[in-house]
């Protein structure tokens, strides 16, 4: 994948983001078996959304969007509705390991 500075066309610019949006993807998965790993350690479906460590990652989250110069607000909602998405799943998985 060349980079930014190396792109000859519009083409090159294409090849890049798809190849980076591939990457997200694939992140996307590794970071799901990370939470249905997570799904073993939670002792009741009601300790599963982790209202304080979300908090703490939306703080994290926002320090490295400005380190990364993104906006800290989009980041954050971004990762907000990664957040949901993930607890969602992670219960439902719970609720499944347990009814097994």
């Amino acid at each position: 994948m060349k980079s930014p500075e190396q792109c000859a066309d519009l083409l090159d610019v294409r090849k890049g983001i798809d190849t980076i949006d591939r990457q997200i993807v694939i992140l996307l998965g590794e970071r799901l078996r990370y939470v249905h790993a997570a799904a073993a350690f939670k002792p009741t479906v009601e300790s599963i959304p982790a209202p304080e460590r979300v908090a703490a990652m939306m703080v994290e989250r926002r320090s490295w969007a400005v380190e990364a110069g993104l906006p800290p607000d989009f980041v954050a909602g971004l990762f907000a509705m990664i957040a949901d998405w993930y607890i969602a799943t992670q219960t439902a998985y719970w609720r499944a390991k347990r009814d097994a």
